[in-house]
């Protein structure tokens, strides 16, 4: 059988991530390994981070689709740049092209025609991640208020 390891949070006075087993039902569309590597594997920065990511990524992909419907290439070009970071981070490699690509196309003004159907694409990846994430750190909506 498939399994895969999440991480559950076990709160007490600090964050611990306690390892369990879950079989694999959906790909997760993120990964955290280069991240950790980056904190050295600390688990309550990672999880600061993730409240960041859940609170602003979901907004400014709202934002930068609205900007690619109605031509606004330098807002497309401004948000791509902001979540470009996130996306490396959380090495979300379904749409790290699509990213620069976006924030590159629109930029420039160039094959501007593509960007709404890309932005698209990023902004159901994204949500998709805040589902999955919410999901592997058992946060509920009232943990980002």
């Amino acid at each position: 059988m498939n399994d895969r390891v999440i991480r559950e949070p076990v709160i007490n006075q600090k964050h611990i991530f306690r390892m369990i087993k879950e079989p694999v039902s959906i790909k997760c569309l993120y990964n955290f390994d280069k991240l950790r590597d980056l904190v050295a594997g600390n688990d309550d920065f990672i999880l600061s981070l993730v409240l960041i990511f859940l609170k602003t990524t979901p907004v400014d992909s709202a934002e930068m689709l609205k900007a690619s419907q109605t031509g606004d290439w330098q807002k497309v070009s401004k948000l791509a740049h902001k979540i470009k970071s996130t996306v490396n981070g959380m090495s979300i490699s379904s749409i790290k092209n699509d990213i620069l690509t976006l924030e590159m196309d629109a930029k420039n003004k160039t094959n501007i025609a593509a960007l709404p159907q890309l932005a698209l694409k990023v902004d159901k990846v994204i949500n998709e991640v805040v589902l999955q994430v919410k999901e592997e750190f058992n946060l509920h909506a009232a943990i980002l208020s």
